[in-house]
């Protein structure tokens, strides 16, 4: 029986375990990575910034350069996208995007770098400012960026959440604020640059078990009937037990009086005139009247009804 019990238990064990798997982590490399530049002062482009391309680059160059020459507003914009495919019909719990930053050229201890959606399509290697894609307002997520040589995180989880139906999501990156009279720069690794580059750390539900869902009530109703098959036959041991216990109470309750019966059997003799049983202390036969006298002794038998 505790076999039976034993194997029930590791069975709904089996069963629980596979039910509650634990979440699982994929990274997910950048399938392309670029930035566009632009002077915002200079609608006529004087430079042709508008209209150039830096696909193909080791970095990513997040940067202002506010009226260092003359009255010039340069501002750039960085641009990743990641191929969503390996999340199809998958439950999205978290996503971040991760870069790696070379330098660190600020002002201020710190500065505040922005990550928004970039709809629309666009590749690294014809992308420019004057194709930029359209950048969602408000920002998606913020992180302070304060050295150089180290990893910073931005929390991503709603686009990434929203565009896996797309097969692809994309960002833009900018710095929150640009002084005036200023210069300020932070650069990231691109995967151009062979390590450290551009990523999205998602963590999934875990993939359906493998053991077909229509085997766990399958399971279930086989340890149901294993348990009740247990049931029952402890049931059967209980009941042959008390069945065997009440006829040895019956047997000893139907003996009890036979031994008191004998108890009160009285000794009997014969009638020396008619030679029936009599009492043996009685002096008159009760059967014929004769007197009895009987010398009794030790080896005398004594008759019994």
């Amino acid at each position: 029986m505790r076999f039976i019990l034993v194997a029930v238990l590791l069975f709904s064990s089996v069963l629980s375990v596979a039910a509650t798997a634990p979440d699982e982590s994929v990274v997910i490399d950048a399938t392309d990575n670029t930035y566009v530049v632009a002077d915002v002062n200079a609608p006529d482009d004087p430079q042709g910034l508008r209209e150039k391309n830096f696909g193909g680059l080791d970095f990513l160059k997040i940067w202002y350069a506010s009226q260092v020459q003359a009255q010039e507003q340069i501002v750039s914009v960085g641009l990743v996208k990641f191929d969503l495919a390996t999340l199809k019909d998958r439950e999205v719990r978290s996503a971040h995007l991760q870069l790696f930053a070379t330098r660190a050229d600020l002002l201020q201890p710190v500065r505040l770098v922005d990550v928004s959606v970039a709809d629309g399509v666009w590749s690294q290697s014809d992308v420019t400012f004057k194709t930029l894609p359209q950048i969602s307002n408000p920002a998606l997520a913020t992180t302070a960026i304060y050295a150089a040589n180290m990893w910073y995180s931005w929390d991503v989880t709603p686009a990434v959440v929203r565009k896996v139906k797309d097969g692809n999501v994309g960002y833009a990156i900018g710095l929150r604020t640009l002084e005036s009279r200023g210069e300020e720069q932070v650069v990231f690794a691109s995967t151009q640059a062979g390590r450290n580059a551009p990523r999205l750390l998602v963590t999934m539900s875990p993939a359906p078990a493998s053991i077909p869902l229509y085997a766990l009530p399958i399971g279930i109703v086989a340890a149901a009937l294993v348990a009740f098959a247990g049931g029952m036959l402890i049931w059967r041991r209980r009941r042959a037990h008390r069945v065997s216990a009440v006829s040895e109470a019956g047997a000893v309750a139907v003996g009890r009086p036979l031994l008191e019966d004998l108890e009160d059997i009285e000794a009997t003799v014969s009638c020396p005139a008619c030679e029936r049983l009599i009492p043996a202390s009685a002096e008159l036969c009760p059967r014929c009247g004769a007197e009895v006298h009987l010398e009794r002794t030790a080896s005398e038998p004594l008759l019994r009804r």
